[in-house]
């Protein structure tokens, strides 16, 4: 074979190997922070990805509604401290295993410190929302029992504005342990106004900054989509919970919002499935 022969050959297994990455999207999530995984397992920023066809992350789906029923930001509202007591939230916190690594570290305190810290939750909240946030943050961490996944791969992307830290890994932390990469974590930092690009482990190390890091990533791409209902939100938190090799996740992530929903006192939406 040719030195020419070679060279096109490289080539083309580069071009193979970065489309089967894209392709691959809808069960790894995309890395960089503004692309879109489309329902065809591709990568992009582009309409035709965070368009109509849009599966998770930022889509722009904007006009796209269901109605009363699917909108997880309807129905009775109050203050998040009157909706999530500190009587109600130990109870919920009591379930967690005496075994587990994170007994103990999800506090009230850091909770309400968490929520007040952005505008939306100043105010009255949907008791729907609440409980939906409550379904994702008990999934995310095995009902409150990891602060960290248990496997910590790197997670580092090339990156100009968000370069990873040598020797940081930007594996899952927190309560939504699906948020990983260097450009979230950076992201993230600089919202909140910390060095979590730098220290990364600040999220499993500091409770009021695991509920801010995952609110941070909530408001940021979940919220946005309130209205179309749980299923929808929950490709925005984890594409991969709404593959067909994962439907037991999301059907025990329903179950929790449910439940949730009885624990607040309100009726679910109707657009539970993804």
């Amino acid at each position: 074979m040719t030195i020419k022969n070679v060279i096109f050959s490289l080539f083309i297994l580069a071009i193979l190997a970065e489309t089967v990455f894209s392709q691959n999207c809808m069960d790894t999530s995309c890395p960089g922070l503004k692309e879109c995984c489309s329902r065809w397992g591709f990568c992009g920023t582009k309409d035709e990805y965070c368009g109509f066809f849009c599966f998770s992350g930022p889509c722009n789906i904007k006009g796209k509604s269901y109605g009363y029923d699917y909108n997880v930001d309807a129905g009775p509202r109050g203050k998040i401290e009157t909706v999530i007591t500190s009587a109600l939230f130990d109870s919920i916190m009591s379930k967690v295993e005496s075994n587990c690594s994170a007994k103990g570290f999800y506090t009230y305190e850091a909770f309400i410190t968490a929520f007040k810290s952005f505008g939306a939750y100043k105010g009255k909240v949907a008791k729907r929302e609440i409980a939906a946030i409550l379904a994702h943050f008990s999934y995310g961490s095995k009902s409150f029992c990891y602060k960290e996944e248990i496997s910590n791969e790197r997670y580092c992307s090339k990156s100009k504005k968000y370069p990873c830290e040598p020797g940081k890994n930007y594996y899952g932390r927190g309560l939504l342990q699906s948020i990983t990469w260097n450009e979230y974590y950076g992201a993230a930092g600089k919202h909140l106004g910390l060095p979590l690009l730098k220290d990364p482990d600040l999220v499993s190390r500091s409770p009021e900054v695991a509920f801010k890091f995952a609110m941070w990533f909530w408001n940021r791409n979940v919220r946005p989509a309130l209205y179309l209902g749980f299923g929808e939100i929950t490709k925005r938190v984890d594409c991969r919970e709404c593959g067909n090799w994962r439907r037991d996740d999301t059907k025990n992530k329903v179950k929790q919002y449910i439940e949730f929903c009885e624990m607040l006192g309100v009726t679910p939406d109707q657009g539970l499935d993804c």
